[in-house]
């Protein structure tokens, strides 16, 4: 009888173990786009009727880098259609480009979002391009000089 209620016991555990990591996601990316750090701003990306998608950009602290994705509304991610977004820091020069230092950009057909995308930004402004379109529907924002620090 005892060892019948300390596997029943057991087995409890391990299925309340189980459901509490099913319903608990993961830290290792903030809001789950694959970001590390904080979340320092959101932008609506509009097209001249409505907002497509949101621009997420996030900083860690502790690496002094920036991270940004271009994720589209629920209305808007029902299909996979065109997303992009280019993301770079104040010393991008015609003559000083390093693709994951001070440039990055994803682009394609994405359903929910296009990105990450990561930068080194401690002690410098970044910048951000971001475009995402539905059929005809087309929407850009670009930003420049942000969130220096």
């Amino acid at each position: 009888m005892k060892f019948g209620t300390s596997v029943t016991a057991i087995a409890g555990t391990v299925l309340a173990a189980s459901a509490l990591s099913l319903s608990i996601p993961g830290s290792a990316s903030a809001g789950g786009y694959g970001c590390s750090g904080s979340l320092r701003k959101t932008y609506a990306v509009k097209s001249k009727w409505n907002t497509i998608s949101h621009v997420k950009v996030y900083y860690n602290s502790s690496s002094g880098w920036n991270c940004a994705v271009n994720v589209k509304t629920k209305y808007y991610s029902q299909f996979k259609h065109k997303a992009s977004i280019w993301l770079y820091n104040q010393t991008l020069a015609e003559d000083n480009v390093h693709e994951g230092v001070n440039t990055d950009s994803d682009s394609g057909k994405f359903k929910y979002y296009a990105g990450p995308v990561k930068v080194k930004g401690r002690n410098m402004c970044i910048s951000f391009v971001a475009d995402t379109w539905y059929y005809d529907e087309h929407a850009h924002l670009y930003k420049a000089g942000i969130l220096c620090g």
